[in-house]
């Protein structure tokens, strides 16, 4: 049977200019809408308004879904900007390729495709505001995608092509260290926020000419259990750490695995510690953010590792 709902993502050629390639995805839910800014003048014949001049239009809104090997690559390149991609064994993996996601001065604009059993709405000029990463136990790796977009349009859906590659669980995570050291999470969110002007309009048009990102900032959060004073007193000391994980799934093809790295080689703690709840256990949250590596190159690095030759 085939599928009436889905998210279909692709890069354009330039701002504006509808994708030619499609990733699809089985979201589990989406809010993005068009934004209508209608003139009302408030004239002083009458108390009430007789006059409604169209105003400018942008759009905007979020999609969730979970993570797969295959199609997170789409969202980590919407919001970091830049992607190298390499082969790591060509001669015994051929179909294996390894995609280096680093933040970028600017950023690439999506069209967004978002598919029911009703009609067809697709958004053009899509850029990313924020992308957050969220894990906990017993859970697949969650994918909040917020976005600015320059405007919608109709289009007749088809049978969606869906990312079949396996979904990032709490199991995959096989190594989690922190200031080096591994280190046993109960839940983390790593949260990228791409400061975006979405008001810079144009006399002639009433559409975003274009959307400008300015700051980045990335920040998150982890729990674990309060076992000792490490965090807390790395807090009060005002001291930098790091934060890297790595996500392993089944095996490609020559003995490589589907895999997913986040590297922040430099965070500092913006809150540590625990409270106590009656006779709840002890869970101590730690709230940081991720600083630029002079050494590294880079606040943050994902690297994604499947069978797609690109993004």
């Amino acid at each position: 049977m085939a599928a009436s709902r889905y998210l279909a993502i692709g890069k354009e050629p330039s701002f504006g200019q509808e994708a030619t390639s499609y990733r699809y995805v089985d979201l589990a839910s989406e809010d993005v809408s068009t934004e209508h800014e209608w003139i009302l003048p408030e004239l002083a014949g009458y108390r009430w308004k007789r006059y409604a001049i169209r105003g400018t239009v942008k759009v905007g809104g979020s999609v969730d879904c979970y993570g797969q090997y295959g199609s997170l690559g789409a969202f980590l390149l919407a919001a970091l900007g830049s992607v190298a991609t390499s082969q790591p064994d060509a001669t015994n993996a051929p179909s294996v390729y390894k995609h280096e996601f680093t933040p970028s001065e600017a950023l690439p604009s999506h069209t967004l495709l978002v598919a029911s059993e009703v009609t067809g709405r697709k958004f053009l000029g899509c850029v990313c505001s924020s992308l957050e990463l969220s894990l906990a136990p017993g859970e697949l790796l969650g994918v909040s995608f917020e976005l600015v977009g320059q405007k919608e349009e109709a289009f007749t859906p088809g049978e969606p092509s869906f990312d079949e590659t396996p979904f990032l669980s709490f199991s995959d995570i096989a190594s989690c260290r922190v200031g080096g050291v591994e280190t046993a999470l109960e839940a983390i969110t790593i949260t990228v926020f791409n400061d975006l002007v979405d008001d810079a309009f144009e006399l002639g048009s009433r559409y975003l000419p274009e959307i400008p990102v300015q700051g980045l900032e990335i920040t998150g959060s982890f729990d674990l259990k309060f076992k000792d004073r490490t965090h807390l007193d790395r807090f009060l000391a005002g001291e930098e750490t790091s934060l890297y994980l790595r996500f392993e799934g089944p095996e490609i093809e020559g003995g490589l695995k589907y895999a997913l790295e986040l590297d922040l080689p430099r965070i500092i703690y913006k809150t540590a510690g625990a409270n106590i709840s009656a006779r709840e256990r002890l869970v101590e949250r730690v709230e940081f953010e991720a600083l630029y590596d002079p050494t590294a190159g880079y606040v943050m690095k994902a690297v994604l590792q499947n069978e797609e030759a690109g993004y």
